[in-house]
């Protein structure tokens, strides 16, 4: 690549709206490492609320559950991905993995030997 040159794009997939991106994904990466929608929101900066409407705009849209919902008690309550939430993060990551791995090709090819 012409001296380090890589693109930066963040790849959605959209239908009447944007469906699931980045942000998303990072959101469900947190549910995943935390246990909890609210802390996986506290780490992004993001309010609770907002992560709410994001996760219920995603699955109203995809027609499926992304989180397993447990609802506060003595235990405390939380969340973890559905079967299909997991599979469509990792899907989403290697989609985004091979479109930038293209995307960096494609840049090296147009710009090799312009931008040196």
């Amino acid at each position: 690549m012409a001296k380090g040159l890589r693109v930066q794009a963040a790849l959605r997939l959209v239908r009447e709206d944007k469906l699931f991106g980045p942000g998303v994904a990072q959101l469900l990466e947190g549910i995943e490492a935390f246990g909890s929608l609210r802390r996986s929101a506290a780490h992004m900066q993001m309010s609770y609320n907002k992560a709410w409407g994001v996760i219920r705009s995603c699955e109203e849209q995809l027609g499926f559950l992304l989180l397993e919902r447990r609802i506060g008690g003595a235990g405390g309550g939380g969340a973890k991905l559905t079967e299909k939430g997991r599979e469509l993060l990792g899907r989403y990551r290697a989609f985004d993995r091979e479109a930038h791995e293209m995307l960096d090709r494609l840049a090296h090819a147009h710009f090799a030997g312009f931008l040196e």
